[in-house]
């Protein structure tokens, strides 16, 4: 009766250590996995290149955007491309541009967008995040089960879903349902920079509610640029 009691305790314990309880610690364990809040929070000089191809429903590729992205610090950010656009983003704001008048709004949503995707799970940190835990499931892009959240915003109707890696914490995708229509992206290989394991190749795909992946829209790669 005693070894029975023992095991019960026992087996409670180990499931208590492996199964994630509540949206906090999935995310916790996946900002641990990426290189921890505080190498997050520190960062300083951080560039990298994102190349973007759009592909047509054939998977032929129609469009290529080559962006480049410096952040001095988290307060800042600096868009520039091949064509001498040049954007910075400063405390919420854009602070100066040389692009036409009347696009400040425009590149506030791209620059904040790219923040947004490129450095998760520790934007989910961001004040007004509203995050809810879903459970674990095998989906059409995963071999084996996956962690998965639901992120949501005060002033948004866009809906976000993230997916986390069982063994590693890594964030395996995300997808945004925006207006209904669901993009969901596959983080197809990650490396390290400044402490920070980021992005370096990914795979947007149409999708639908159950996250079955329809067809491929888009690629994207990111090179890092600067001494590490």
């Amino acid at each position: 009766m005693i070894f029975r009691i023992l095991l019960i305790v026992l087996l409670a314990n180990i499931s208590a250590c492996t199964i994630p309880t509540s949206a906090d610690s999935v995310v916790e364990s996946a900002i641990s996995a990426h290189g921890d809040l505080l190498n997050y929070t520190n960062l300083k000089n951080f560039k990298y290149k994102k190349t973007s191809f759009t592909v047509d429903p054939k998977g032929a590729v129609t469009d290529t955007l080559i962006q480049y992205f410096s952040l001095p610090s988290l307060r800042q950010t600096i868009l520039e491309t091949n064509d001498s656009l040049r954007i910075i983003f400063e405390d919420g704001a854009i602070r100066k541009s040389n692009d036409l008048p009347g696009k400040s709004k425009k590149y506030k949503r791209i620059i904040e967008g790219a923040n947004f995707v490129f450095f998760q799970p520790f934007k989910l940190k961001d004040k007004g995040a509203q995050i809810e835990y879903l459970g674990q499931k095998v989906f059409d892009f995963s071999n084996s089960s996956l962690d998965y959240i639901k992120v949501t915003y005060p002033n948004s109707t866009d809906i976000w879903y993230f997916f986390f890696d069982q063994k590693t914490s890594r964030v395996k995708a995300n997808a945004v349902d925006h207006n209904g229509k669901i993009s969901l992206i596959l983080n197809d290989s990650l490396q390290w920079h400044k402490k920070l394991l980021v992005h370096s190749k990914r795979r947007s795909f149409l999708s639908n509610s159950n996250f079955d992946l329809i067809r491929l829209q888009a690629s994207y790669e990111y090179k890092m640029l600067g001494i590490e």
